[in-house]
């Protein structure tokens, strides 16, 4: 056999023996590294484990987006529900301020039975009463009796009749088809003044009642 017969039939011989000893070496190699991680060494993680990983984590990542997405939902279910509650307490005080004067306001304001007055000197109330007539804290919104009436300003032309007498307010806020003076100065406390109204045995309220007097005494002067 000549030399380059002999090269090529060695040529075949090796490359038979590569065909067969690379997946023998793969094969190994595939044991070798599934033994290293199954001892705990983890420096190459196998194939099956590489997968494992893959879908753990594509798993979690799709249970933390559900997750993330129902609590959203909850969420904006609790601000629609939460907006609706707030627009019917809303829609609930605006039917209530429609309503006008609650019962009880109405009969707070009336003569209550067997009712007596304060008593005290007339000068002395007067004073007192002239002082409480420019007082805003006996509102609940910064009004005095004086901010409507300064100067005598604000009075009906009914206020010189004798009371008890008609007063429109009385009648159309309260019921009342007559009221007294002691009720008229309780009638604006509650009203324009936004506040309870005075004790009816007080002595604030007989000094108001007293001051109202000389008001209406002047107003008809004029």
């Amino acid at each position: 056999m000549n030399t380059d017969s002999h090269r090529k039939e060695l040529l075949r011989k090796l490359s038979r023996n590569l065909m067969v000893s690379v997946p023998v070496m793969t094969v190994v190699a595939m044991a070798g590294m599934s033994a290293v991680s199954e001892n705990g060494l983890g420096l190459i993680p196998s194939a099956e484990a590489a997968q494992g990983e893959a879908e753990g984590e594509a798993k979690g990542e799709a249970e933390g987006e559900a997750k993330g997405e129902a609590e959203g939902e909850a969420e904006g279910e609790g601000e629609a529900e939460g907006k609706a509650e707030g627009e019917g307490e809303a829609e609930g005080e605006a039917e209530g301020e429609g309503e006008g004067t609650s019962e009880a306001m109405k009969e707070a304001v009336r003569r209550p039975e067997g009712y007596k007055p304060y008593e005290g000197d007339a000068e002395s109330l007067a004073r007192k009463g002239e002082a409480l007539f420019s007082d805003t804290s006996l509102s609940s919104n910064g009004l005095s009796c004086a901010t409507c009436h300064t100067n005598g300003a604000g009075y009906a032309d009914t206020f010189s009749n004798e009371y008890p007498h008609f007063v429109a307010m009385g009648k159309s806020d309260f019921g009342m088809d007559k009221v007294h003076l002691d009720e008229m100065v309780q009638i604006c406390m509650v009203a324009p003044m936004a506040a309870e109204p005075l004790e009816w045995d007080s002595e604030e309220l007989a000094a108001l009642t007293e001051y109202m007097r000389i008001e209406q005494e002047k107003f008809r002067q004029r």
